[in-house]
């Protein structure tokens, strides 16, 4: 047996055999044929033929094919365990595991891609942006690589260069359905609004169940003033997710604030805020603002003081240049300012000057 047909898996010389065995048979078939021609013809020449043509194509299939790629995929077991961390949510396991994967074989582009993705959801930008450009550099028509060094450059809020590389991701793959959210998210914050509309919706077309999609489109929809819309996507991902806390708040944040009052529920608002609320304990940003504003509008302002303050303590570690603060700060002092008791600071005579004796 030759040494690369000894070190395959078993799976890959199954598959081995399979082909051997079809590519006998049809080569038998002609052999067969060639020897009733020879039969006709009184000549054994088209038998001799037929058995050398499948002795070289056996001898080509072990010499010429490219065993070592099937043995190293089949041997990788790094990337195949690697894998299934990244599936569940083992970021640190998942680098560990890939870093061995491209030891040996550093030009696996796949296993760049996965070890940006880990080192994204890390919190390593710089790394996760340099695999992308590793896994660029081996296949620049990629659109897997280019889809995750276009969500590195978003993240360092680089929009113009994210754009590019996600319009170019979705051109290479058209059914790339969570680029084109991805691209509709960052025209919404360049503004290009209905830009960002066509994109949500091919990003719907190709996934209708995609919750965050949804979001983002009915949020797209809010600022277009297209509030029915928007209502509709708001209530489908509640649909979906009944107890997704950050589906739960968009929509009473858009009950709060859409422009069409028909539609504004402070009621409904407020439910949905304290069970988004309950579901994450009250450690999410955004959450305990959309309670705080639902609670202004019940006229609590001293809550919504309380809650608004414990938003932005939440949400400053995740924005170090308090750039996404400036908005949140403005709603404290909106709300610090109804929840002012109003005094009277300068002192004015209450009582009489005199006891009033004389007076007739």
């Amino acid at each position: 047996m030759h040494p690369a047909l000894a070190m395959m898996s078993a799976g890959a010389l199954d598959e081995f055999r399979r082909t051997e065995v079809k590519d006998m048979m049809l080569l038998n078939s002609q052999v067969s044929r060639r020897r009733g021609l020879a039969s006709e013809k009184g000549s054994s020449a088209y038998t001799y033929l037929g058995v050398a043509i499948v002795v070289a194509v056996f001898i080509g299939l072990v010499v010429f094919f490219p065993w070592s790629q099937v043995i190293k995929k089949a041997e990788d077991k790094s990337f195949q365990e690697a894998s299934v961390a990244l599936a569940e949510g083992k970021w640190e396991l998942a680098v560990t595991l890939l870093d061995k994967s491209l030891e040996q074989n550093p030009n696996n582009v796949a296993a760049y891609v996965c070890r940006s993705r880990a080192s994204l959801q890390l919190g390593n930008l710089e790394q996760s942006l340099e695999d992308a450009e590793k896994a660029l550099k081996l296949e620049a028509a990629n659109a897997q690589a280019l889809g995750q060094r276009g969500i590195v450059h978003k993240l360092f809020k680089r929009n113009e260069q994210s754009i590019a590389d996600f319009s170019k991701a979705v051109k290479i793959d058209p059914t790339y359905w969570w680029a084109y959210g991805q691209l509709a998210d960052v025209l919404l914050r360049e503004k290009a609004l209905e830009q960002a509309l066509k994109n949500a919706d091919k990003c719907l077309e190709l996934n209708p169940d995609f919750v965050e999609g949804l979001r983002l489109r009915g949020r797209i929809l809010g600022h277009l003033g297209k509030c029915k819309e928007a209502f509709e996507d708001f209530g489908r991902a509640e649909k979906l997710r009944p107890d997704d806390a950050m589906a739960l708040q968009d929509k009473a944040w858009f009950l709060m604030t859409c422009p069409d009052e028909n539609l504004q529920d402070p009621g409904q608002a407020m439910e949905l805020a304290k069970k988004a609320y309950d579901l994450t304990g009250g450690k999410d940003a955004l959450v305990q603002e959309t309670l705080a504003e639902a609670l202004f509008r019940q006229g609590d302002a001293m809550s919504a003081v309380q809650h608004q303050k414990k938003a932005i303590e939440l949400a400053a570690p995740k924005c170090p240049d308090g750039s996404c603060l400036e908005g949140m700060r403005e709603r404290l002092k909106k709300y610090e300012l109804a929840a002012r008791k109003e005094t009277r600071k300068d002192y004015y005579e209450i009582l009489p000057l005199d006891d009033g004796r004389f007076k007739k």
